[in-house]
């Protein structure tokens, strides 16, 4: 059954403001210094993403807090901003 059948959740609008650079999965887990989960593919195109809006740094090279998106999710989520 998919989960969000059995949650109630509400839809919202993404409007983040985020640095972005291209990275694999694979690259990713190992910027973080992770073993790479045996049921992804490090090869999954993506993006390191760093908020600017709030969230404790999680990383010592970063201010912000990164995460990892996938390219899909994070092209139909984002638009480059100007400088």
């Amino acid at each position: 059954m998919n989960v969000t059948a059995q949650i109630q959740m509400q839809k919202y609008e993404c409007h983040k403001k985020v640095l972005a650079k291209p990275m694999t999965r694979g690259q990713y887990n190992t910027y973080r210094g992770w073993v790479m989960p045996i049921d992804e593919d490090g090869r999954e195109e993506g993006f390191l993403v760093e908020y600017l809006d709030g969230g404790k740094g999680n990383h010592p090279d970063h201010i912000g807090y990164i995460s990892w998106s996938p390219k899909i999710v994070f092209e139909h989520g984002y638009t480059k901003a100007a400088d």
